[in-house]
């Protein structure tokens, strides 16, 4: 079996329409999974701005959120980086990247 690993760049950054698109294509994939992960995609589709931006409750609701908007993404190719929280426990124990980049 031969996989071929394709990678895609959003080249539409500096035009007029760039944050429209970005945000279009989050929308559409939330709308597409909306029956799987109702709660993240409810948080994709209201929450979302050029981070998403959205929260809970408690600690235990952040960290559901947390995994089912992660996982919502990776089944549209996205993954998400870099997160931003007022709660150190929320940022422990974060999944490496699940990409391999070949060095040479």
């Amino acid at each position: 079996m031969i996989l071929i690993k394709r990678t895609y760049k959003l080249s539409t950054y500096g035009t007029v329409s760039a944050p429209y698109l970005a945000t279009r294509t989050l929308k559409v994939l939330a709308d597409e999974e909306r029956a799987g992960l109702p709660h993240a995609t409810d948080a994709i589709s209201n929450d979302i701005y050029i981070d998403v931006l959205s929260g809970e409750s408690t600690l235990e609701g952040a960290k559901k959120l947390q995994t089912k908007v992660s996982q919502l993404l990776l089944r549209g190719g996205f993954e998400l980086h870099k997160w931003v929280s007022n709660s150190p426990e929320l940022l422990k124990n974060l999944s490496t990247s699940s990409y391999v980049f070949d060095k040479e």
